[in-house]
């Protein structure tokens, strides 16, 4: 690795600490009020746990000789690693795979990596894209959508997280759907019965807050 390389993965950590601190402080000071409307499901122990196991799977990544740093996405949720983004080779894929499933509290590795390259103008509109689908999912009455988790590779969209019923999923995947420049919708999204219900909009109707059922 080079001497640059390892500068910046020696200083980096700080970053994550901060950011990591300042999220629990954020879930700890305001999940006493905020029940459904702030809290992430999985919680604040979760929470840092996955961006543990996300950030040593980077480090691993820019340690490597084999994987480039800044291709490959990773998400981490309950231990789930997904992996997306594009790779110059089946080799390079086959690498970051084996490196996140050697990380600790790794539970279970999918890729969805694939062998290509993306010009800055493609990650900028993935960037966007990104963008548009997570205020979609913040704006339905009928998605969760701090527990839906977006990544956007050549417009193709990634969904991991936690939904409490499959209607509620299938409501994530309709409004990823209606973004502009969005090809395709590809969940992981976890269900969970009882995690904590969709808040819903006092302001509308009972009738016209029920999820519609693709079941």
């Amino acid at each position: 690795m080079s001497d640059i390389k390892k500068v910046c993965f020696s200083i980096l950590p700080i970053g994550l600490l901060l950011l990591v601190s300042a999220c629990t402080s954020v879930a700890v000071g305001t999940g006493a009020v905020a029940t459904g409307m702030v809290a992430e499901r999985r919680g604040a122990g979760e929470y840092v746990e996955d961006s543990w196991v996300a950030w040593n799977i980077r480090g691993s990544f820019f340690k490597s000789d084999v994987v480039k740093f800044a291709n490959i996405n990773v998400s981490s949720y309950q231990g789930r690693v997904l992996l997306t983004g594009v790779a110059a080779s089946q080799e390079e894929i086959d690498e970051a795979v084996s490196l996140a499933k050697q990380t600790r509290g790794v539970v279970k590795v999918d890729s969805e990596v694939i062998v290509d390259s993306e010009t800055p103008e493609e990650l900028a509109n993935d960037v966007l894209i990104s963008a548009l689908v997570k205020s979609s999912l913040f704006s339905s009455d009928h998605v969760r959508g701090i527990d839906i988790h977006v990544e956007t590779t050549k417009g193709v969209v990634f969904l991991t997280g936690q939904a409490q019923t499959i209607a509620e999923r299938d409501q994530a995947i309709e409004a990823a759907k209606t973004v502009k420049g969005v090809k395709e919708v590809v969940s992981y999204i976890l269900i969970n019965d009882k995690a904590i219900p969709v808040y819903k909009n006092t302001s509308s109707s009972s009738e016209d807050n029920e999820p519609d059922s693709t079941e």
